[in-house]
């Protein structure tokens, strides 16, 4: 089942700890096709300390669930090119 996280940057990195075997995709909050990128849950763009400001949720959403459910959600959606 896919989740998504908008607003709580806390539940997002618990769920992360919870669920390195997963995928989320980073997106903007309008869910902009041209913009969705799919990260494995251990890809260091997404994870750990945010490299821009202080949340990984604000400005972008993150979709979470597997690879599978993600790419048939959001067709569109490319790979990262660091972790994928």
């Amino acid at each position: 089942m896919i989740e998504r996280f908008v607003v709580d940057s806390g539940a997002y990195e618990t769920w992360l700890a919870g669920h390195q075997d997963q995928y989320v995709i980073n997106a903007e909050r309008i869910l902009n096709p041209d913009n969705l990128v799919l990260h494995r849950a251990t890809c260091r763009t997404i994870n750990g300390t945010p490299a821009h400001g202080a949340t990984w949720v604000g400005s972008y959403v993150k979709l979470v669930g597997t690879r599978e459910e993600l790419e048939t959600a959001h067709p569109a959606a490319r790979p990262c090119r660091q972790c994928l």
